[in-house]
């Protein structure tokens, strides 16, 4: 894609939802950005062993430079990342991220996400999943591909919800490969109630 090539901060998509989760507390999920890097680094410090197992799949025990600038700048176009944000104590915190990188010259991308271990259950990662789909989609990516852990029933769960014919292979002893729609993932929005609320 030719033309001038925008900094991260240009690419940026004017994008913010407030949601209603299932326990009532609203979240905003907008897109990461170059000055989440500390707020990044504090939500990955306070996640479990277990989660970042689920998430990298080896005991990964902190955040790289190099990772903290791929992951806060974006390029919006083959590369998406939101994050769900709280507010605690008149303070900002992200408790979950999204995000999505496009295959070499395909409509599929591969998506990811983890949520905070005293988040998970009430709606964030689906949030995340279905919203991300928005601008996946606008931005002609119709397949999400993951590998997953074979045990992560919670991932498994919010993907299969997303979009119930969602392909699942078997790729080792530990892990499968799901591919969903983005278009079913996006169309059940509504199913979860029309609670989003641009600001």
């Amino acid at each position: 894609m030719g033309g001038m090539v925008l900094t991260a901060y240009q690419a940026l998509p004017d994008y913010r939802q407030t949601i209603n989760l299932l326990d009532g507390r609203q979240i905003l999920i907008r897109p990461i950005c170059p000055d989440d890097r500390l707020l990044l680094t504090v939500f990955f410090d306070q996640l479990t062993d277990e989660t970042r197992f689920f998430r990298y799949h080896y005991s990964k025990r902190q955040l790289t430079e190099s990772e903290l600038k791929e992951y806060c700048e974006m390029d919006y176009r083959d590369n998406l990342a939101l994050v769900a944000e709280i507010e605690r104590e008149g303070k900002r915190q992200i408790v979950g991220i999204g995000s999505c990188s496009r295959l070499p010259d395909s409509h599929t991308a591969e998506v990811a996400f983890v949520v905070q271990d005293g988040e998970q259950r009430r709606g964030i990662g689906t949030q995340l999943l279905k919203h991300l789909s928005i601008l996946a989609w606008q931005r002609d990516i119709h397949f999400f591909s993951g590998e997953i852990l074979r045990n992560n029933a919670k991932m498994l769960s919010i993907f299969r919800k997303s979009d119930p014919g969602m392909k699942q292979v078997v790729d080792s002893g530990s892990t499968c490969v799901v591919t969903l729609s983005v278009a079913e993932a996006m169309s059940r929005i509504a199913e979860f109630g029309d609670d989003r609320r641009r600001k």
